[in-house]
């Protein structure tokens, strides 16, 4: 995404000196993924060495706009400077001196743009939001200790106000958000975060849009097993199945009945032909197994009177070729008296 870039200093030094100041007024304050970002940087800056963007989000495991949000982060805070080109692609990281807070100095520290062999792809630039107010918030911070079962330390608490604030999650959401990653297991805020930003890119903004895309996930691996298919759901199974759900808003029920069927009748597009049956009971409007079980009476009503008017149609036999021989009119009896006059 982002081209390499060299982080230079101005003195040579052999380990990496870290300010008491930083310690102080600023680590309390920045999470996890901002934390190892500037402590990165400011390690390959002693090293002389070029990074990226890509680099930082492969060391640490995060996205790439994990890493753009900390960059811009500790611009805000004053600690560092971006350089972009005409095109949008990061060039520079100026690393500032770290001094007592709202006071930060010009920079002493730079950084010069390192050339590539490959031209990578500009970003996309990312919009600045408005400031929006903090509000505490002392009651969502309490359920959200029940739920994870411990008092929260102070970049968890951090997280939560980002969601709130940053990321605009009403308290129903951020309550069924903390109540579904503590279900699954996933105690780990950074977990927390990265499917809050998953759900927000994805436009959900209510508790009913986020159950409905966690369970339309969860139940594509029962549909699968149901049909006999042992691969992880691509996408394109993945938006049958999410019709299937919301649009027909068929019960998984249902929707188990219709792959039982299928795989009683054939053993290839198995998806293909379960689609069918469903589509088949949507547009006959179908909302219960009720209505299916009077489907299927109907349906066998009328296979049995087609059945039953073609068995009493007479049997017509003027295309038959058999019956198309001229018939003889010959009198045995004569011959037969004929023969014995011999």
């Amino acid at each position: 995404m982002m081209g390499r870039v060299i982080i230079n200093q101005n003195s040579v030094m052999s380990n990496t000196e870290l300010s008491n100041i930083f310690i102080d007024e600023y680590l309390s304050d920045a999470n996890d993924a901002e934390i190892k970002v500037y402590l990165y940087l400011l390690r390959m800056m002693c090293a002389g060495m070029a990074t990226s963007v890509s680099d930082l989000a492969d060391k640490f495991n995060y996205t790439e706009k994990d890493v753009l949000r900390a960059l811009s982060y500790w611009e805000k805070q004053g600690l560092m400077s971006l350089e972009h080109d005409a095109a949008g692609q990061l060039t520079g990281i100026h690393m500032q001196d770290i001094t007592p807070k709202k006071k930060a100095s010009t920079a002493t520290l730079h950084c010069v743009p390192a050339p590539s062999a490959v031209q990578e792809p500009a970003p996309v630039k990312e919009t600045k939001k408005k400031a929006v107010k903090h509000t505490d918030n002392p009651q969502m911070l309490f359920v959200a200790e029940q739920y994870f079962g411990r008092t929260l330390n102070t970049n968890e608490i951090k997280t939560i106000y980002y969601i709130q604030d940053d990321l605009e999650f009403s308290e129903d959401l951020i309550d069924y958000l903390l109540q579904h990653c503590a279900s699954a297991g996933k105690k780990d805020f950074d977990y927390v975060r990265k499917t809050a930003i998953n759900w927000h890119e994805k436009g959900i903004s209510t508790p009913e849009a986020a159950r409905l895309a966690s369970n339309v996930h969860k139940n594509a691996y029962t549909i699968m097993r149901e049909l006999g298919m042992q691969n992880a759901p691509t996408q394109t199974e993945l938006s049958f199945f999410d019709r299937w759900q919301t649009e027909y808003g068929f019960s998984m029920s249902i929707i188990t009945e219709a792959c039982r069927r299928t795989v009683l009748q054939t053993q290839n597009k198995r998806l293909q032909y379960c689609d069918s049956i469903i589509r088949n009971w949507h547009d006959n409007g179908v909302r219960t197994m009720d209505d299916i079980k009077k489907l299927d009476e109907k349906f066998g009503k009328i296979n049995n009177a087609a059945n039953t008017a073609k068995a009493n149609e007479p049997i017509k036999f003027n295309n038959i070729k058999f019956n198309n021989f001229k018939q003889n009119d010959f009198n045995f009896d004569s011959i037969e008296d004929q023969l014995l006059d011999n």
